[in-house]
């Protein structure tokens, strides 16, 4: 596409917008992200998600399966960004592996599966304008951005890089804040102690946040990038940023299935 296609377009989806008016050592991953919605319940009020394994990905070979879990994480919090008001995230899902490879510690990441939440006052930050045009509605969903490492050293719970899938009748598919490139770099920290729900099948809770990252800004908005960057105040610098989840841990061991 040329220069000039994308003015004319972003243009011209400008004026829809305007005339409408009237968000350790790591193996390399075996299984790409997904971003369809998670269809599980959010864990809220105490109730205990359910958890599915279908995720789980392969283990390296020569590994033995013995010495290998699958863990699935099933996540709902909150989050705020740049000029964005603290608001839920939606449920959002991370499946992958652990366990011993030659004698050390390996992983594989699985899948990260979140649901979208709807950012109030749409694409144009105008409170009502999104209830009453749909085609103004926001919505952003959490989404793997090419790494992750789940070991836990104290209450530090690793590194995962994340991008924000922003969602909009006039926005591409491909609109996102944060790439794999210039991601969101999540290093959450555990907050207070775990607690063990059930033995039988395993299963953990805690709390985990991160007021330490920075988010990049938007791209791949079929020019509206500047458009959303003023409209979530992006990029935002670390320092005045947040995500909280509650997680609920699933464990099975290998084979899963």
């Amino acid at each position: 596409m040329t220069r000039s296609k994308t003015s004319r377009r972003g243009s011209a989806v400008a004026l829809a917008c305007a005339t409408a008016i009237g968000f350790a050592a790591v193996v390399t991953p075996q299984a790409s992200a997904d971003p369809a919605p998670t269809n599980d319940p959010a864990p809220t009020n105490g109730a205990v998600p359910t958890f599915d394994f279908a995720d789980c990905p392969s283990i390296p070979a020569g590994a033995d399966p013995a010495l290998w879990r699958c863990e699935v994480l099933v996540s709902s919090g909150t989050f705020r960004f740049g000029s964005l008001p603290e608001q839920p995230t939606g449920t959002m899902r991370l499946t992958f592996a652990e366990g011993q490879l030659d004698g050390k510690f390996a992983q594989v990441f699985g899948a990260l599966r979140a649901d979208p939440t709807p950012v109030p006052g749409g694409l144009l930050g105008v409170p009502g304008t999104d209830a009453h045009n749909p085609k103004l509605r926001l919505d952003l969903r959490l989404e793997y951005a090419g790494y992750s490492d789940f070991l836990s050293v104290g209450d530090r719970m690793g590194e995962q890089h994340l991008k924000l899938g922003v969602i909009s009748p006039l926005l591409p598919g491909t609109c996102t804040i944060g790439s794999d490139e210039d991601p969101i770099k999540f290093r959450p920290i555990r907050v207070g102690r775990h607690e063990v729900i059930s033995t039988d099948p395993k299963v953990l809770k805690f709390t985990i946040e991160d007021n330490e990252f920075a988010v990049p800004g938007a791209q791949g908005c079929g020019g509206l990038d500047r458009l959303v960057n003023r409209r979530l105040g992006l990029p935002a610098p670390a320092g005045g940023n947040r995500m909280t989840f509650t997680t609920y841990v699933g464990l099975k061991g290998y084979p899963v299935l």
